[in-house]
């Protein structure tokens, strides 16, 4: 008998439409086995991340069906947002939960779900662990362009690795998604205060261009700055690829300390999704300051 094995699904779907969210949720919550732990819209980004875990089988199964209602619900032709994507569901990681002794079947299982969906017309890049060209791994690489140069990308030949490679009616509806096994990772916005927008702003830049990793930065971690317009704040924008070794809470002091030389402040913080409850081994939550925007609820902690 084969063992089950437990894994998380954070798909980010292009659309904060309480409609669609309410569609997209019905059909998660229509396979028993998983858990829906958190649903996280974004007014200005035009998008929501959704979290939920389970035996991978019926991850799978869930996600099909989120894949199918979004896609039934979304246009990419007449989508804006402030947050980089390129398609209805932008991107689609999978994470491994249990032991890694799991790790060559699930890693499997990826494979032939990302096969099954192109199938189904979905145009998927594959990126992280499911790369299957190495350039692809970063998923900034994959979404370069963004969705407006997709027509571009096909037309040179920049073809997704599974489904459709034809830019039609179709494709242009529903854009193309990034879809991949990948290690865990935290979405992690601190806020700053103390300047008027563009001074926070091109602060955040700053402090974001000191922080990431592939600027000689923080080990693990990439970064931007920007201006949330339905929330009025200016962000270091974050996500911690290898949280065990940067997490939480020395992103959010490093940022504090970068602030302050800078004649700013970095009073709180913003968690997108849920998070492992290890993260809160030397701070709080109420030490990040989470919580000013969305309630930091313990669905949204993940047992590990």
């Amino acid at each position: 008998m084969t063992e089950k094995y437990r894994i998380e699904c954070i798909p980010n779907v292009s659309s904060a439409d309480p409609d669609v969210l309410d569609k997209i949720c019905a059909a998660i919550h229509a396979v028993p086995e998983v858990d829906l732990r958190f649903v996280d819209p974004g007014l200005s980004a035009n998008r929501t991340v959704f979290t939920y875990i389970g035996p991978a089988e019926a991850v799978f199964e869930a996600t099909q069906r989120l894949i199918e209602t979004a896609l039934a619900c979304i246009d990419m032709r007449k989508h804006s947002g402030v947050h980089p994507r390129m398609g209805a569901i932008d991107v689609c990681p999978f994470v491994l939960l249990d032991d890694k002794k799991f790790q060559a079947a699930f890693l499997n299982a990826v494979d032939r779900f990302i096969e099954h969906m192109g199938t189904k017309g979905l145009p998927i890049y594959t990126y992280e662990y499911s790369a299957r060209q190495p350039s692809r791994r970063n998923l900034a690489v994959v979404r370069k362009g963004e969705y407006e140069q997709l027509p571009s990308r096909f037309a040179q030949g920049d073809f997704p690795d599974v489904g459709p490679k034809i830019w039609n009616v179709a494709t242009a509806k529903s854009g193309a998604t990034a879809m991949g096994a990948r290690p865990l990772m935290v979405a992690f916005n601190v806020n700053l205060s103390g300047g008027t927008k563009n001074e926070l702003l091109l602060a955040a830049k700053k402090i974001a261009g000191r922080i990431r990793e592939r600027d000689g930065g923080l080990a693990g971690v990439k970064s931007i700055g920007w201006y949330i317009p339905d929330l009025d704040v200016v962000q270091v924008s974050c996500n911690l690829t290898k949280p065990l070794e940067t997490g939480v809470c020395h992103v959010f002091h490093t940022v504090q300390l970068e602030a302050e030389a800078l004649g700013y402040s970095a009073p709180d913080s913003e968690l997108i999704g849920c998070i492992p409850e290890s993260q809160f081994k030397q701070c709080t939550a109420s030490s990040l300051g989470l919580g000013r925007f969305k309630p930091m609820s313990s669905e949204r902690l993940l047992p590990f």
